[in-house]
């Protein structure tokens, strides 16, 4: 299938290069404001570049879908006009700068009839795979809570040092959709609170503490900060996942469990015990990262499924980050999330 590319900033200049090593994908145009980088991304490829989405819609017959890297706020002024000219269209994480961007978007793909996906790349590694199969199959039992941190020092240039909230928006985006994809629970209410320190380089606050009430009763505590000097995290975060049967931890691309039974530790399939803890193979997957979300993309054009990250899913994600960044503007206020139907019963 055929591909274009619209927005080629740091992010988007890395997403050439996945475009360029997928085997279901062909990238077949590019488009960003600035003249000099579109031309240099079309002439390192052999494609047309184009100024404007509106420009390149006007050849919407070389192409089948269209990938958005736009910062978060424009990503409505082009997702839109592409998905209402009928191309499938994959989107950057978030989904949207606002609730009703999100909404609007997915008001033109249910009009379209075609496939609109967020891509949240995290979803699509080993470790969170072995992690989401683990809590399916009941290896830990009833989840009770969970416990998320994470610590980097990212040396982000741009939109990102401007944001009001970048920790929250830009980062927990990521870990949120996790916990609603992988781990499996709905938050139903969030509490927060956010902050920055004098080494930040950021504008906005870039570190954050925050509690979720989910729907099947679990609790989830997540601390986070832009701007640590000490040991860092994966850009997973570490990750203690409790149930009533024991414990998984999930840390540094490594997953093992704790049984709450001395009996349990005895055999897991897929897992070897070492001193009372067992450490799991991580599950194979044939592709990783933003390549798996362009096959997840490409499954769902073909089959007329929906993704799991479709908009339509992804809306829950993105109100989950709304919600929190409100908390900690009201310095800690509890927020209630809502459903789909009552977000789209209120606009």
């Amino acid at each position: 299938m055929k591909i274009i590319q619209v927005g080629l900033g740091a992010w988007g200049a890395s997403w050439l290069n996945v475009i360029h090593h997928s085997k279901s994908w062909e990238l077949a145009g590019v488009v960003d404001v600035n003249p000099d980088a579109a031309r240099a991304a079309g002439e390192q490829y052999g494609i047309p570049a184009y100024a404007t989405i509106d420009e390149a819609l006007g050849h919407k017959d070389t192409f089948d879908a269209a990938l958005v890297i736009v910062p978060p706020e424009y990503h409505a002024a082009v997702a839109i006009p592409a998905l209402e000219a009928g191309v499938h269209t994959l989107i950057e994480k978030p989904l949207a700068h606002s609730l009703e961007d999100g909404i609007r978007i997915i008001t033109a793909a249910e009009k379209s009839g075609k496939q609109a996906m967020v891509s949240q790349n995290y979803r699509f590694k080993r470790a969170a795979r072995t992690v989401q199969r683990l809590i399916r199959d009941g290896v830990i039992g009833d989840l009770e809570h969970v416990f998320i941190d994470y610590k980097k020092n990212p040396p982000f240039e741009g939109f990102r040092l401007e944001m009001d909230e970048p920790l929250i928006v830009d980062a927990m985006i990521h870990h949120l959709d996790q916990l609603r994809g992988i781990v499996g629970v709905e938050p139903t209410a969030v509490r927060a609170r956010s902050w920055n320190t004098s080494t930040s380089r950021f504008k906005g606050n870039a570190s954050a503490v925050v509690q979720f009430d989910c729907d099947n009763g679990a609790r989830v505590v997540y601390t986070g900060s832009w701007s640590s000097y000490g040991p860092q995290t994966s850009w997973d975060g570490d990750w203690e996942i409790q149930g009533s049967k024991g414990t998984i931890t999930w840390k540094n691309n490594e997953v093992t469990i704790n049984f709450a039974s001395l009996f349990d530790t005895v055999f897991l399939a897929g897992a070897v015990e070492r001193s009372g803890v067992m450490h799991v193979d991580l599950d194979p997957l044939p592709v990783e990262e933003r390549l798996g979300t362009l096959e997840a993309f490409r499954d769902a054009i073909e089959t007329g499924n929906k993704a799991e990250t479709d908009v339509t899913d992804n809306i829950q994600s993105l109100q989950l980050v709304m919600a929190t960044a409100d908390s900690a503007r009201q310095d800690g206020a509890p927020i209630t999330l809502k459903t789909n139907a009552e977000l789209f019963g209120s606009h």
